[in-house]
C-alpha cells in the first residue's frame, strides 16, 4: 500500500525515480514511509469511525491527546510481531509475487520499476541465444554485494529486465535469502517478506531446496558490503562455500550474476573498519559508512549492467573442490 500510494502521488511529478532510488539507498530507513502510511490510515479511516460511533471530537480526545502513547504501542506491537512471527522461516506460501493484474500490486511494481529506469539497468546474458529452463532448479549467486545488492532486484517480481529476457523463472517457485536480522526490523521486515525472501539459515535453505525451489542470494553478505569501494569490485568467496555445498547436496545448477557498476553507486569510508568488521563477524551486524549524491542516500546515477553468466551444471558426483575451482 505504501509503495502504491507513493507511485500515485509521485508519478505525475516526475520525482518517482528519485524517491524510489532514495528508498533503495536508505533501505533500512523504510520504517519512515511505513509509519507514515500507518499515520495516514489512522487519520483518514479511524477518525470518522470514532466520531461516528462515539462523539464528535473523539479523535482529538483519544488519539491526538495520547499520540505518543499510541506511537509507542505501535512500535511495541511491531517488535512483538518481529520476535514471535516465523513467516520468514516458512517455505510454504513463499510464492508471493506482485500481481500486475491487481491495481495496488501494479502501482507498487511501477514504483520499483522507476528505480531500474534511474540506473538504466540492462541484462546481458552469456550469449545471444542464452536460455534458462524454468523447470530446472537454480541457485542464482549475485556479486558483488556493494552497499545494497542491487542485482537481486531482478528477481523480486515479474516484468524486470531479467524476467523479460528469461521468462518463467521469476514466477516459478523462486525465493530470496536474507539474513535473520533483516526480519527483526519493523517496515524492513515487511518489505523483504513482500519481495518473497526467506531466512538464510541452513535449516530453512534445506527446506526450500527439498521443496524444489530455486533461490537467489548475495553470497558475500555483510562482510562484502563493508569492503565496498568505488571503482573496485571486491568479492568475498574463499569462506563463502555454503551455496556451493547446497547445490551439490541437491543437484541444482549455479547461475553467477554480476552487477557491473553496483560498487560505484555510493561513496564509502573505512573509518572504524576494524570495529565494524568485528561487529559483523561476532554479531552479524554490518554497518557500512556511505553516502550517495549530495551526501544523501540517493545513489550516484551509474548505468547498471547485470551480467548473467553461463550456468555451472551441478551433478551430485562432482567434488566440492572442483566445483569451487571452476566457479
Amino acid at each position: 500500500i505504501t509503495f502504491a500510494i507513493l507511485h500515485v502521488i509521485l508519478q505525475p511529478t516526475g520525482l518517482e525515480p528519485i524517491v524510489a532510488s532514495v528508498c533503495v539507498g536508505n533501505l533500512f530507513g523504510l520504517i519512515l514511509p511505513y509509519l507514515a502510511t500507518v499515520a495516514t490510515f489512522v487519520h483518514i479511516f479511524i477518525r470518522p469511525c470514532l466520531e461516528f460511533f462515539l462523539y464528535v471530537g473523539a479523535y482529538e480526545a483519544i488519539v491526538l491527546e495520547y499520540k505518543y502513547a499510541w506511537i509507542i504501542c505501535v512500535l511495541l506491537l511491531n517488535i512483538a510481531v518481529a520476535i514471535t512471527d516465523t513467516s520468514h522461516r516458512a517455505v510454504e506460501g513463499a510464492d508471493y509475487r506482485y500481481n500486475r493484474s491487481r491495481y495496488l500490486d501494479k502501482a507498487a511494481c511501477k514504483f520499483w520499476d522507476s528505480f531500474e529506469g534511474y540506473l538504466s539497468t540492462t541484462v546481458v546474458p552469456w550469449s545471444e541465444n542464452a536460455t534458462l529452463d524454468p523447470n530446472r532448479q537454480f541457485i542464482f549467486a549475485c556479486h558483488p554485494h556493494g552497499i545494497h545488492c542491487t542485482p537481486l532486484g531482478q528477481f523480486h517480481c515479474t516484468g524486470t529486465p531479467f524476467d523479460k529476457r528469461f521468462p518463467g523463472i521469476c514466477d516459478n517457485k523462486l525465493s530470496g535469502l536474507a539474513a535473520s536480522i533483516v526480519f527483526k526490523l519493523p517496515g524492513v521486515r515487511e518489505f523483504f517478506l513482500s519481495m518473497n525472501y526467506i531466512d538464510a539459515s541452513r535449516q530453512v535453505v534445506e527446506k526450500a531446496l527439498e521443496a524444489n525451489r530455486s533461490l537467489f542470494i548475495c553470497t558475500g553478505s555483510g562482510e562484502e558490503s563493508l569492503l565496498t569501494k568505488q571503482g573496485e569490485d571486491i568479492l568475498v568467496l574463499s569462506r563463502r562455500r555454503g551455496f556451493v555445498r547446497m547445490a551439490l547436496m541437491y543437484g541444482c545448477d549455479i547461475v553467477p550474476i554480476f552487477g557491473v557498476g553496483n560498487s560505484d553507486l555510493f561513496a564509502t569510508y573505512s573509518w572504524g573498519m576494524g570495529f565494524r568488521m568485528w561487529m559483523q563477524k561476532k554479531l552479524h551486524i554490518s554497518i557500512p559508512i556511505f553516502h550517495g549524491r549530495y551526501l544523501t542516500p540517493l545513489p550516484y546515477k551509474v548505468p547498471m549492467k547485470v551480467l548473467v553468466l553461463h550456468p555451472k551444471l551441478v551433478e551430485r558426483d562432482q567434488t566440492m573442490h572442483w566445483l569451487i575451482h571452476t566457479y
